[in-house]
């Protein structure tokens, strides 16, 4: 039943970060437009809820509403997948990280406009004060500068990128990095692995108790003709 309502979960999300880009799209190309959204059908590519949910990322996320959506997505397919990996949360911490500051990189080059910001476009209102904030006490080109060099190790770290920089400056040096080769292995066969240990241990035959020497014996016989 787990695995019923895993998929289930799994596919509804995906559903719904599916239909949540028709809306934002949707959204996006009406106010870069100016059509609005009074005049705009949500039968077109979504309902009410979704011209909602829509128009509330993007007021504060912007065009990094799309991020947020990608994440849903990625996180209904990783219900879906059968193999049970191991989650690296410094990894996760680091995207959700390198997303923040890309909402301010979107508010950085657009001239952080607060118009555009509440407009639902650039980095939205989460965009436009974090770079408002850089810029107040760092500067126009050092805040700027600091969120791209933030949002470019953020990145490396959450991608693994780091690995593959070693790697290509070992290569760079004539040196040959070490190769480990790792054979992954899911939860489930561990698990089966277990069972099989405890089955065997189970089935195995029990050693006998050694037997005493005759002399040690207690006789049923002897003890009677002597109660006798």
């Amino acid at each position: 039943f787990g695995r019923y309502l895993r998929d289930m979960l799994g596919v509804a999300l995906v559903a719904f970060a599916l239909m949540s880009l028709l809306a934002i799209l949707e959204y996006v190309y009406n106010q870069t437009f100016n059509l609005g959204t009074q005049n705009a059908d949500p039968a077109f590519l979504s309902g009410a809820v979704l011209v909602f949910i829509a128009s509330w990322l993007t007021l504060w996320f912007g065009l990094g509403s799309m991020l947020i959506i990608a994440g849903i997505g990625y996180f209904g397919y990783s219900l879906l997948r059968r193999d049970e990996t191991e989650v690296r949360w410094g990894r996760i911490i680091a995207i959700e990280l390198a997303s923040l500051l890309t909402v301010g990189l979107f508010a950085a080059s657009s001239g952080n406009d607060l118009y555009l910001a509440e407009s639902g476009l650039a980095g939205g209102r989460l965009g436009w004060g974090l770079t408002t904030l850089m810029w107040r006490y760092m500067g126009t080109i050092v805040g700027t500068l600091v969120i791209f060099i933030s949002w470019a190790l953020a990145v490396a770290t959450g991608f693994g990128l780091w690995t593959k920089l070693e790697t290509w400056l070992l290569q760079l040096a004539g040196e040959a990095p070490a190769v480990v080769e790792a054979t992954p292995v899911s939860l489930q066969v561990e698990e089966e692995q277990a069972v099989v240990e405890e089955s065997a241990k189970a089935a195995a035959p029990r050693k006998k108790a050694p037997q005493l020497p005759p002399e040690f014996r207690t006789s049923l016989k002897s003890s009677s003709k002597k109660e006798e």
